[in-house]
């Protein structure tokens, strides 16, 4: 094959579903690139407990790290940079990466994550790092068992979350932000049903402490103190390049995939937090699994 061939296929994302792929096309023989802007969210995990091998937790930075000495040992090529735009037609797309270089492919990947929405709270980012702040209880929900727990987010979703996190033998509160009455009652009858707590005035004032807690000031001037603070404000998915091309999303932006991983445009395949499906490190290296396989066998 000439070296103006187009590629097999570029990966945009190098966190765990875009280097768990290039794994598996390298594996497979095929001519790839992993496109790679450096700001994977599990780089911002302190420790996980629940990556299968890990008993006793990774951090997300020696993850990552792990990742890519593996994808190294494949020889798979990661270029740093970001995706501007993609392009696609006649069976072959474009990547166009910051700085004015352009990739060809005949199938493209994405595996650009998502974003937790941060509230505008002092000490948040830094309050990750000790588990004072979490994002994720379906990943560290049995870590915060006999606390008081916090969940910071309106309507059902944040009624939701502090349903699931009330799960965990904790003390759970949620702080609403006055939208209790927008919640069905049904809903709000299995909250008092598992005895979570509801703060339905707006804070005054809400401060996190790195290690120490979460400390809450409402407007009738009570104060409230936690342990440990879940925003619940949702996800951004990054699934804006797929749509550029005319890809299907659900409504809380994750991509529309078959059962390959493919999005609703012929060739463009999606993995991990971007795909429809469970926010996790497992389930992104399923989708990886799954998607690199059906561009292999489609190419």
């Amino acid at each position: 094959m000439s070296d103006d061939a187009p590629l097999d296929c570029v990966i945009v994302g190098g966190g765990p579903a875009g280097l768990a792929a290039g794994v598996y096309l390298a594996r497979y023989r095929r001519r790839l690139m992993v496109v790679d802007a450096g700001d994977s969210r599990a780089g911002w995990i302190p420790r996980t407990r629940n990556v299968p091998g890990y008993a006793d937790g990774i951090r997300g930075p020696d993850l990552l790290e792990r990742l890519r000495a593996h994808a190294a040992r494949y020889q798979v090529p990661v270029a740093p940079g970001t995706v501007d735009a993609l392009a696609g037609a006649d069976g072959e797309f474009a990547v166009r990466i910051g700085g004015g270089r352009t990739l060809r492919a005949r199938k493209l990947l994405l595996a650009t994550g998502a974003r937790d929405v941060e509230p505008d709270v002092p000490g948040l980012r830094e309050s990750l790092a000790t588990g004072t702040v979490r994002y994720c209880p379906v990943c560290d929900g049995y870590e915060t068992q006999g606390q008081r727990v916090a969940v910071l987010g309106p309507g059902a979703h944040g009624a939701r979350e502090s349903l699931f996190v009330a799960g965990f033998a904790n003390q759970v509160s949620w702080l609403s932000l006055g939208s209790q009455d927008e919640v069905e009652p049904a809903l709000q009858a299995r909250l008092r049903e598992r005895g979570v707590r509801v703060v339905d005035q707006r804070p005054a004032s809400l401060r996190c402490e790195p290690g120490q807690g979460v400390d809450l000031t409402l407007a009738d001037g009570r104060c409230l103190h936690f342990d440990v603070l879940y925003p619940a404000l949702g996800l951004r998915h990054a699934s804006q390049l797929a749509t550029g091309l005319g890809a299907r999303v659900h409504p809380n932006g994750q991509l529309v995939v078959d059962d390959h991983l493919q999005t609703t445009v012929a060739g463009l395949y999606a993995a991990g937090d971007v795909a429809a499906g469970l926010n996790q490190i497992a389930v992104a290296w399923g989708h990886a699994a799954i998607a690199a396989t059906a561009i292999h066998n489609g190419l």
